[in-house]
């Protein structure tokens, strides 16, 4: 299957102004929600999505088609965010652990800019945020932006095999984080709290794939 997107990055590599700006058009709702939960700040979005785009041209000439565009802009964004987390971390320590430092570390007062209806729901957000990112990128490209194993490889540049394995380990991280968050609430608050299953991780997942989708419908219809 021709991919839609390379003639236009095609032509913005060649100097078209106007396929860039239809490229940007097509993919900045997508790029923009992966770094919607990954940052510290929501004001701090709009900048990495605009180095992934530069960086997408910057780097397009050694692109070679052996992935689509649109897995080619993740993978740029996945190295602005490290970058990115990168720059914050060098506060606390010099060098950084992608395995093991999360978001939730790099400023435990920010919050997630993604706001969920329900308890369970925000909690389910906010616990990727306190997961190692190397963890919550897996998990979020599947879950969130709907890609495969395989294509999370491409994007990551590691083999599928060690796609799935983050995945089980993420997920399990990921759980337990849940769990742990609403066990926290009902000390507070008072109440029962159920246990964590995997179908209830799906059910959360779904619900910011529809917020998700139907952000990106807003955004084109406005555009």
């Amino acid at each position: 299957m021709s991919d839609p997107d390379r003639a236009l990055l095609e032509g913005w590599v060649g100097g078209d102004r106007e396929a860039g700006n239809e490229l940007v058009r097509r993919r900045i709702g997508e790029i923009t929600w992966f770094f919607r939960n990954k940052v510290c700040n929501e004001s701090d979005v709009p900048d990495l999505v605009s180095q992934t785009f530069l960086g997408c041209l910057q780097g397009a000439e050694a692109f070679r088609g052996e992935t689509s565009v649109r897995r080619y802009l993740y993978r740029v964004a996945n190295n602005v965010l490290f970058g990115y987390i990168r720059k914050r971390g060098k506060r606390a320590r010099e060098q950084l652990d992608f395995a093991t430092v999360c978001v939730h570390e790099l400023d435990p007062s920010s919050p997630s800019s993604i706001v969920m209806r329900r308890r369970e729901g925000q909690a389910f957000v906010q616990s990727l945020r306190r997961i190692p990112v190397s963890d919550q990128v897996v998990l979020e490209l599947k879950y969130f932006d709907g890609l495969s194993g395989r294509e999370i490889g491409e994007v990551l540049g590691i083999p599928e095999g060690t796609v799935r394995g983050r995945l089980q380990r993420g997920l399990a991280r990921l759980r337990d984080e849940v769990q742990e968050q609403l066990r926290q609430h009902a000390r507070v608050r008072g109440g029962d709290v159920s246990e964590v299953r995997a179908e209830d991780l799906e059910r959360w997942a779904q619900e910011v794939r529809e917020l998700r989708q139907a952000e990106l419908a807003g955004r084109d219809q406005a555009g």
